[in-house]
């Protein structure tokens, strides 16, 4: 030790003994850092990670916008209105209304959606046929839409036969047997109109023109084709499969989108979406069509059978009013005109009434029995009806039997002309009405707006999409980097860790330095690792090292000797670049240096120095070499240097040997400082062998890898050892946005204890 340290020592009182459990510091408030703040930092600290992040989902946006397929969509509107009724509000015309009613919009949707419908539009576009270019995956469809109208040379370099221009087939007629529904067949072009059909599943190949119905017999049955239409160059194929009538029906139905536009509003808006904006236009026009066409069709057959049933009744009415006029007629003659009393009037008013309303229902019964049975609810309900007028009509009757005889009869002939006479009128005007309708076809739904062809597809929308995905995949960085925050738990800020352990306790905050990460993308340099201290001598953390040394010269004659070792929770926190340089640091200041490599396992200082491993600290130990062979003198200036040697095999407790001690006090008598750089703390027990022999014990902790919970345990495992840290070296800080910035060598010249 130099008289400098002695003079040191006698000024200032040697520190008490540690000891073992000391009670935990009272905890600090979390952070007094703005939140915004807090937010940038956290922004900036995996900056890297949000672009990476952000830049991946945008280009999958992107390619997704770029290589998908383009969606048109076609519309129609329908309005289902409101028939007409007939003038006369009486049972006859609401028997005809039976069939003008409007229909109910749900059942007009349900039957644009049904089979029938969609399944005549089915077989007229033969939509159960699929035939298409065999595109390049991912990219033939994009380049072919850049290429209108240009054939492509098929394959690639001329082999294969994919393509990716614009190739086209039709083919109006296919038939295969069930067996081979779905089954994928490919048609190759043979130019000059000529073509051939290959199916891999039975291995059969059949040859045909343009235009010409061909067929071919197959294991399963016989197969008919037909292709009205071929654009392609020699080789150029296209896949050709035939599916079922049924399965296509259903496939449409599914794909067709039927609403109520409004509530209750009657007017039904169809959609449908597909590949092809003139398919898809064609495709609901014909469905359309079939929709109106079979509307006219259902409303024509339901007038046709009314008017049969009215032209069956009307022949007996018209009997029934002219007998009726014949039978009052002499009735007049014989006895001559009748004055009727007051009651005579009310009573036939009454016997009228009940009468047409008698007449009125065994209509109705009568042409309900035509669709129902006697048991049906509907005709229950009439002949119900029928049982209460007759009891009306045998009450009237029996009032009537109280006037004259006379007026009875004469009240009676007048209430049958005037009650077969309102009959026969009222059916002959429906029976008109129906012809009418028979005659014009007339329907109750009308189309308001028709399918067009539409020139912009409505998916997908290119620009919407990579702005989705821009704004995703920024969410997605973000969400990662706070993920990452709390799950990896990596301490990244120096005043976190004051916070953790309640005191000042940081000695140094060395910062990032790209410099460094140059260094050791360039290797090693004439056998030796370059050292950030010599080849970048004004760089950050080189500044950094340059103020723990202040900070540590002040300190030192509070330290039991002049020992200082640099210990780690785990491995790869820059332990031995803390070591290296710093030791490099010291010695460009004047002091005589003496740097040891105590990780025996894996030390690398070596490397530094352009030295070997062997015949250093290991053998030193056990007696093997002595102390001042195992040194490297002046592998730089001030500086001397020891390796780890080779540990003995079989024997990996070196330092449990009682030669360390000894060691180590051997060579602090003669150098300032010496350093020493041990093994992961929580990995192996060396450190806390080393830790009792040395004055001092500095824990290196790295930003954003060691956690909260490595830096406690290492603390408590050292002091569990009779050892407290002195202080902490925080390693590879990013720059913070708080104002903080880099703390270099402010540190509390208490030591660190801790009691878990």
């Amino acid at each position: 030790m130099t008289s400098q340290t002695d003079s040191y020592r006698m000024r200032l009182p040697r520190r008490r003994a540690i000891s073992r459990h000391i009670a935990m510091p009272p905890p600090v408030p979390e952070d007094d850092e703005p939140e915004l703040a807090s937010w940038l930092q956290l922004l900036r600290d995996h900056l890297r990670l949000i672009v990476a992040i952000t830049l991946a989902v945008t280009f999958a946006a992107g390619a997704y916008a770029l290589l998908a397929r383009p969606v048109y969509e076609a519309s129609m509107l329908i309005h289902v209105e409101e028939a007409t009724p007939a003038a006369a509000k009486n049972a006859l015309t609401e028997a005809a209304a039976m069939f003008e009613t409007k229909k109910a919009a749900t059942a007009e949707m349900e039957l644009l959606r049904s089979r029938t419908v969609v399944g005549s539009a089915v077989e007229r576009l033969k939509l159960y046929i699929e035939a298409a270019p065999d595109h390049f995956p991912l990219v033939g469809r994009m380049l072919a839409d850049l290429r209108p109208g240009q054939l492509s040379q098929p394959g690639l370099f001329g082999i294969g036969g994919k393509v990716w221009g614009a190739e086209r087939i039709e083919v109006p007629w296919f038939n295969v047997p069930p067996a081979m529904y779905r089954r994928k067949f490919v048609v190759t072009s043979l130019g000059e109109e000529r073509f051939s059909l290959y199916d891999a599943v039975s291995n059969i190949v059949v040859y045909g023109k343009v235009g010409t119905a061909i067929r071919a017999a197959a294991p399963e049955g016989p197969l008919e084709l037909l292709v009205a239409r071929l654009d392609g160059l020699p080789g150029a194929r296209f896949n050709l499969t035939r599916n079922s009538a049924m399965s296509s029906i259903r496939q449409l139905q599914r794909s067709l989108a039927i609403a109520e536009q409004g509530k209750q509003s009657s007017v039904i808006v169809v959609r449908l979406e597909g590949g092809s904006a003139e398919l898809v236009n064609e495709l609901l026009l014909e469905i359309g069509r079939q929709y109106m066409r079979q509307n006219v069709a259902r409303k024509s057959e339901e007038a046709d059978q009314s008017l049969a049933f009215l032209d069956q009744q009307l022949p007996k009415l018209k009997a029934r009013v002219e007998q009726a006029e014949g039978e009052y007629n002499a009735f007049r003659k014989a006895n001559g005109s009748v004055d009727f009393a007051e009651e005579a009037k009310l009573s036939l008013q009454q016997a009228a009434a009940a009468k047409a309303r008698r007449s009125e229902l065994l209509q109705k019964r009568t042409e309900l029995l035509t669709r129902f049975t006697a048991r049906h609810p509907v005709v229950a309900a009439v002949s119900g009806q029928l049982g209460e007028v007759d009891r009306e009509l045998a009450d009237v009757a029996r009032h009537i039997k109280t006037l004259p005889l006379l007026e009875q009869d004469a009240v009676r002939l007048r209430r049958e002309v005037k009650v077969n006479t309102d009959l026969y009128t009222a059916l002959a005007n429906t029976a008109q009405q129906l012809r009418i309708v028979s005659v014009g076809k007339a329907s109750n739904v009308r189309m308001v707006d028709a399918p067009m062809v539409v020139d912009e597809p409505v998916r997908p929308q290119r620009a919407l999409i990579v702005l989705t995905g821009l704004a995703a995949g920024l969410l997605l960085g973000v969400a990662a980097a706070v993920l990452r925050r709390h799950l990896g738990g990596g301490v990244d800020d120096p005043v976190r860790i004051e916070q953790l352990l309640g005191s000042r306790v940081v000695f140094a905050s060395i910062p990032h330095s790209d410099a460094q990460a140059k260094l050791n993308k360039r290797g090693a340099v004439n056998g030796r690792q370059l050292l950030l201290a010599l080849e970048r001598p004004t760089d950050g953390a080189v500044e950094a090292l340059r103020s723990f040394r202040a900070s540590l010269q002040f300190s030192m004659p509070q330290f039991d000797s002049n020992v200082i070792m640099f210990a780690g929770p785990t491995s790869s926190l820059g332990k031995s670049f803390v070591s290296a340089n710093f030791a490099a640091v010291m010695a460009a200041g004047g002091k005589r240096v003496l740097l040891i490599d105590a990780d025996v396992r894996n030390g690398r200082l070596h490397q530094y120095f352009g030295a070997t491993r062997e015949r250093g600290l290991c053998e030193a130990v056990g007696g093997a070499l002595p102390i001042s062979q195992a040194i490297r003198h002046d592998v730089l200036a001030n500086l001397d240097f020891i390796p780890t040697g080779c540990p003995p095999a079989g024997n990996p407790d070196v330092f449990m040997h009682a030669g360390v001690g000894a060691l180590l006090a051997s060579v602090s008598a003669q150098y300032d400082v010496v350093l020493v750089d041990s093994p992961p703390i929580l990995a192996l027990a060396d450190a806390l062998v080393l830790g009792s022999h040395a004055g001092a014990v500095f824990l290196v902790a790295r930003a954003g890898v060691s956690t909260e919970r490595e830096i406690t345990e290492s603390i408590k495992r050292l002091n569990q050892a009779g050892v407290a840290p002195f202080g902490i070296v925080f390693n590879d800080v990013q720059p913070r946005l708080s104002g903080y910035g880099y703390k270099y060598g402010y540190g509390n010249l208490e030591r660190l204890e801790y009691s878990g």
